[in-house]
């Protein structure tokens, strides 16, 4: 194959690549920019060859670009070239964009020349960013909850842990989290727990899981509470996670055991009521 076959070849995988190539001489000027890089800034090469490529940069990296260069030049340290980082460029609109720059040297002519591989990565940062929000958003349902929250691992150790947790249970999330979430019950239900998460895992059984129930719970003063408790399970990372929604029942409790009594004092009361009216015939008779 002869060298101009080879650099046919060449030539047609660059004007053919996805990712934008950009070639910049040891002054920092464009010698080469293939189509995607076109596509990527809105620019025709005729417009940007010969030019500084920091026209395809924002501010401030546009003005600090020439001063990297010579300190490179003169250094030989490297903060980019041959690592490959996240950037930001400029298109011809003035739009900014994210986008992913691994750069490479090679020897031309005695002289430095350096290969620019630029990859559009505004699609991801977006994603990036929706996810960002939506787990914001999250942690402030999460943190703003009157419920407590609680998040647990396979193995029962506390990887989240709210504020109304912490009202609930008299802990600071730190004093909870990376601890096996028995600590917030008592005996019996602390001895039990790891067998029950052993059992669950290996038959699939569910208990509570999915389902809630009434359970008691212990606060770091060792008093002891009723609690509504329904439990989630999500698979993450291939492992599964729980996710457990605390309600505080006591002054339901408080009301209905009122009530309760309160009922037996009225069964009494017609009970005696009705023992009088016969006593008042029988002296009657």
């Amino acid at each position: 194959m002869t060298e101009r076959d080879q650099e046919a070849r060449l030539r047609a995988v660059v004007d053919t690549a996805v990712d934008g190539v950009i070639l910049i001489d040891a002054r920092g000027n464009i010698q080469m920019f293939n189509p995607a890089c076109a596509r990527l800034f809105g620019y025709t090469a005729d417009e940007v060859l010969g030019r500084n490529v920091n026209m395809l940069m924002p501010a401030p990296y546009r003005t600090e670009h020439d001063q990297y260069i010579a300190n490179y030049h003169r250094t030989g340290e490297r903060k980019i070239i041959g690592i490959g980082r996240e950037v930001m460029g400029q298109r011809k609109d003035g739009s900014v964009f994210p986008m992913e720059l691994s750069v490479g040297e090679a020897r031309q002519g005695g002289e430095a020349i350096f290969v620019g591989v630029l990859h559009d990565v505004t699609e991801r940062y977006k994603a990036e960013q929706a996810l960002r929000e939506s787990a914001a958003r999250l942690a402030a349902v999460v943190d703003t909850a009157v419920d407590g929250v609680i998040l647990i691992d396979a193995r029962g150790v506390v990887q989240m842990f709210n504020p109304a947790c912490e009202r609930l249970f008299g802990y600071r999330a730190e004093e909870v989290l990376g601890q096996n979430v028995k600590m917030l019950m008592p005996s019996p239900y602390r001895d039990e727990h790891d067998q029950y998460v052993s059992n669950y895992h290996r038959t699939r059984v569910r208990k509570i899981i999915g389902i809630g129930r009434e359970v008691v719970g212990q606060r770091k003063d060792g008093s002891i509470f009723p609690m509504e408790l329904s439990v989630g399970e999500a698979k993450q990372e291939g492992g599964s996670i729980f996710v457990g929604v605390i309600h505080d029942i006591t002054d339901r409790k408080r009301v209905m055991e009122q009530l309760v009594q309160a009922q037996k004092m009225e069964a009494v009361g017609q009970l005696a009521g009705g023992i009088a009216h016969d006593f008042n015939n029988l002296l009657t008779i």
